[in-house]
């Protein structure tokens, strides 16, 4: 895929949590664009809206109106198994916290999405091996998510996100609890995963010891997309 065909592709999309004096208008009419082969950032002040933006694109929230497409498919016309389904083989997501299962091994929280996309045990496993062996964690698979430091706990994240091999990586303050060295590995790793055929990572992010890893970068305030520039500091850094 050429780096520069648009993948995602969201016009006028509106959101509003609450009804009457209680209604909070988290989006008014964003038009936003993510293209193949780049690692997009979206920042602002809290509040904005750039989660919950995130979360439309990757179908885990409905809108009010407006057109939200993903690899040529649109969202708003989905039913929630065609959503559920589309989640499962195109989307992989990376959280602040983590959200690894803490009864299940290293291991084993690597192959849940394999799981759910009907790829037998025996398979995931030795996939979610290689994978584990990727991002550098390979010996702890079968240990505990809470006997690894937070970084190690990251890691395995990623390797869960990446495991069923997903078009889009979507990425909520992936290295806010992070210190900046492990910060610094988990965004080499993503900006390499970003290169990848037909690929594209969103992060949304307040932490600014990263953004020379973007390529693009979409600044919200007010519910609203306000810039959308090429990041200066990128070539300037040589990522």
């Amino acid at each position: 895929m050429n780096g520069l065909d648009r993948v995602i592709h969201v016009r006028g999309v509106t959101k509003t949590f609450g009804k009457g004096d209680a209604a909070v208008h988290a989006l008014k009419g964003v038009d936003f664009d993510a293209r193949g082969g780049e690692l997009l950032m979206i920042v602002g002040p809290s509040g904005c809206g750039k989660t919950t933006l995130l979360s439309v694109i990757a179908g885990t929230l409905g809108f009010d109106s407006g057109e939200v497409e993903v690899f040529g498919h649109s969202l708003h016309t989905m039913s929630q198994k065609q959503l559920t389904a589309f989640r499962a083989g195109h989307i992989g997501f990376i959280f602040q916290s983590f959200n690894l299962i803490p009864t299940l091994s290293v291991l084993e929280n690597v192959t849940v999405p394999l799981l759910i996309n009907g790829v037998g045990l025996k398979e995931a496993e030795d996939r979610a091996r290689a994978m584990l062996e990727k991002v550098n964690i390979g010996k702890r698979g079968d240990e505990r998510p809470t006997n690894l430091s937070g970084g190690q706990q990251q890691r395995v994240a990623i390797a869960r996100a990446l495991i069923h091999e997903p078009r889009l990586i979507i990425c909520d303050e992936p290295t806010s609890a992070l210190d900046k060295d492990t910060g610094q590995r988990v965004m080499e790793l993503l900006s390499s995963v970003a290169r990848g055929p037909g690929r594209c990572v969103i992060v949304v992010t307040h932490d600014n010891r990263i953004f020379n890893f973007a390529d693009r970068m979409t600044e919200m305030d007010d519910g609203r997309v306000q810039r959308v520039h090429e990041n200066p500091s990128k070539s300037m850094a040589g990522h």
